[in-house]
């Protein structure tokens, strides 16, 4: 019966390999950026500096490389301090009471040409912004050609607003609207800075988010804007975009306009023949948390594969994104068994062979360029983050079967206590929208990030790969309790690649760094937590020096 799952798992990981590879050729050749200025910042500039008028500014754009101008439409809010009426169809959707009318004030309303005329007299693109509204914008930006609109806001946008353009779609990040019907062979992701942020931030730590955006998320527009406080900050201002420039190209990107991935996907027969290797993993590791069920687990096991590939076939993406967290949850906990090595170093490395193994799974399963630009996405990040955890936990405490019918000191409680608080953080910094970063961390993320090419994990780094080393020293490393630290280095890992949108070599170059250094750091904080064991006879009675 194991024989079986293995054969299947080998046949998975071969094909896995065929889906990396292809999409290793999808990311290589797009290399090209482009440079989007923001028109109404400008419009402010000439209002607020004397001697510099907006030819000027254009101008001075152009000859730094500059190609692209993104024109605004005039939003609501602009329109009524103006004193400008606002079209019958705007008024139709305004709201009845004063306190709703704040989520329509920015909604945009209408273009105004003299913009596009002036772009285009200064022999430059015209990319227009278009935002999600309850009413139809004139498209009177079709008559300039625009190669490149700006697409962002809530809800839903249809395509068929557009009239047929053929201009490349630019996906702003974080507000992104679901667009129908959707060709991601379309589309390409932008990264802005906000005028606020621009106003706090320093030169380099704009530099670097830009850049950053550039090489880790697959941005291929960058929206920039210029310093306008301060007397220099024009000359400020044409200084960043040369350095940008300079930073681009020695991390071998190039400007221009940009181009959309290749169109990319596999037959759905390929990614249920990945699932099955997924599934099969799954139920490998079940049968070892539950040996008496071995053949129970082996045909759930299959009627799961069976609903799954039913799944693939009437919602595919669903059914891939299952699939990746599955294989994102079981992979991290199978490392923890250790079933390959004699030495240290050797169960050290299986455990990692053993999450790249799950990455490799979830980086075939999320097939699709539509994965690539971020229309879709991995889904489950939280449960990836607990559900291992959880595992690891329930393996070390299932063998000690009266241990919840004891009396348990108040100081292990404390201690109890401060690892779920130290777990709730944890699961709060996950995503986007957690706890935010504190300054501290930022600075020492990107010293790390200007030292190597790309910055390691920092969970993997200074918590999870360590806290491994020390479990592959322990004496029964599959019983170590620190293992449930140790788990998170691999949740991490894996974690890695369900970003689609960044680079596969970024990605293996982060976990390799990771897996080093990490290694490093555990020999070190082994020797100092052994000189500190010989120091200290007595730790308070709490015994945490005597975790092994």
């Amino acid at each position: 019966m194991k024989r079986v799952l293995w054969i299947i798992i080998i046949l998975a990981v071969l094909t896995s390999l065929g889906v990396f590879i292809q999409r290793w050729t999808v990311e290589t050749p797009n290399h090209t950026v482009e440079i989007v200025y923001d028109l109404p910042s400008l419009l402010e500039f000439a209002e607020l500096i004397e001697g510099l008028s907006l030819d000027q500014l254009l101008a001075d754009l152009k000859f730094a490389g500059v190609e692209t101008i993104a024109i605004q439409p005039t939003s609501v809010g602009e329109m009524m301090l103006a004193g400008l009426p606002l079209p019958e169809k705007v008024w139709e959707h305004l709201p009845e009471r004063l306190t709703d009318l704040g989520r329509v004030l920015t909604l945009p309303v209408e273009f105004d040409s003299e913009h596009f005329g002036l772009v285009e007299k200064a022999g430059l693109r015209s990319s227009p912004k278009l935002n999600t509204s309850p009413w139809d914008l004139e498209p009177i930006w079709l008559a300039y050609n625009p190669q490149l609109l700006i697409v962002s806001g809530q809800g839903s946008m249809d395509l068929e607003k557009f009239h047929g353009s053929d201009a490349t779609l630019a996906l702003v990040e974080f507000s992104t609207p679901a667009i129908t019907p959707s060709d991601p062979g379309t589309m390409v992701r932008l990264h802005g800075i906000s005028a606020p942020e621009m106003q706090v931030l320093s030169d380099e730590r704009i530099l670097n988010r830009y850049v950053r955006a550039v090489k880790e998320r697959n941005m291929r527009v960058l929206y920039v804007r210029p310093f306008v406080d301060g007397e220099d900050g024009w000359e400020r201002s044409l200084a960043l975009l040369d350095t940008l420039k300079v930073r681009l190209e020695s991390a071998g990107f190039s400007l221009g306009q940009a181009e959309p991935f290749a169109a990319w996907d596999i037959s759905w027969i390929w990614t249920a023949l990945i699932g099955a290797g997924i599934w099969a993993t799954t139920v490998l590791y079940a049968m070892d948390l539950f040996p008496f069920w071995k053949r129970f687990l082996f045909w759930s096991g299959l009627l799961a594969l069976t609903l799954s590939i039913v799944l693939l076939v009437v919602r595919p993406i669903l059914a891939k994104q299952g699939l990746a967290l599955l294989a994102a949850i079981v992979f991290p906990c199978l490392a923890m068994q250790f079933r390959w090595g004699k030495t240290p170093m050797v169960r050290y490395l299986s455990a990692a062979l053993v999450s790249m193994i799950g990455a490799l799974f979830v980086v075939a399963t999320l097939s699709g360029t539509e994965f690539l630009v971020k229309i879709q996405e991995f889904r489950g990040v939280k449960l990836m983050h607990v559900a291992p955890i959880a595992l690891v936990v329930f393996t070390l405490i299932r063998p000690l079967k009266d241990w919840l019918n004891k009396y348990i000191p108040i100081r292990h409680l404390i201690v109890v206590g401060a690892f779920g608080l130290a777990g709730a953080l944890y699961i709060l910094r996950t995503g986007n929208f957690g706890i935010p970063v504190l300054g501290l961390e930022v600075q020492a993320r990107e010293f790390l990030e200007n030292l190597l090419v790309v910055r390691p994990r920092t969970k993997e780094l200074f918590l999870g790969h360590p806290a491994l080393y020390f479990a592959v020293h322990s004496n029964e490393p599959r019983k170590s309790w620190w293992l449930p630290v140790a788990v998170i280095g691999q949740i991490s890992l894996v974690n890695t690649f369900t970003h689609t949108h960044t680079f596969l070599w970024v990605s293996l170059l982060r976990t390799g760094y990771g897996l080093f250094f990490g290694y490093l750091l555990g020999w070190l904080a082994l020797k100092m937590f052994n000189w500190g064991k010989g120091k200290l006879d007595d730790d308070l009675g709490f015994r945490i020096l005597r975790i092994r």
